[in-house]
């Protein structure tokens, strides 16, 4: 089964650890759709990452392949059933070939959203780094600690985090 990771998940430390076996395809993008912080994490209290309709807009992330069996545990990782769900998406390979995938969906978005951590933004640059992302999506990534810390430079490569 083909899955769209937008955030953490892009890691390929992460992944590995929480899927087995499993085959990174491709850098993939998600049209029409714009990453948003749309849930408070109960372990962290801090916001984390969603995707949200949004017209012209796009989220870059990785495609993997994973076994039908490992799919369960991601799933527990992610908190199926009370924060996320699986939800159907057609992404675009960058060689331009669309794919059907599914991703993780927030099943009860936060009326505003929630500011991720330092932590949890470099996190997620770092994956997209791995995965190669355009240096376009890259900035807008690094863009996000200003949005939310006021600090433009704290996901710089090789920046510290007191997160």
């Amino acid at each position: 089964m083909r899955y769209f990771a937008y955030a953490s998940n892009m890691s390929p430390a992460l992944i590995a650890a929480a899927s087995p076996g499993h085959r990174f395809l491709a850098a993939a993008r998600l049209e029409h759709h714009r990453l948003a912080f749309t849930r408070r994490s109960i372990r962290s209290g801090s916001g984390v990452a969603d995707v949200v309709p949004e017209i012209g807009a796009e989220v870059w992330g990785a495609l993997y392949e994973l076994h039908d069996d490992r799919i369960e545990a991601l799933d527990l990782k992610e908190g199926v059933g009370f924060a996320y769900e699986r939800s159907a998406v057609v992404v675009r390979a960058a060689q331009g070939e669309e794919l059907t995938a599914f991703a993780y969906t927030v099943i009860s978005r936060d009326a505003m959203e929630v500011a991720p951590s330092l932590e949890y933004l470099r996190g997620i640059v770092e994956g997209a780094e791995a995965r190669s992302l355009p240096e376009s999506y890259l900035a807008s990534l690094r863009a996000l600690a200003a949005r939310w810390h006021g600090q433009p430079t704290a996901l710089s490569p090789g920046a510290r985090s007191d997160a």
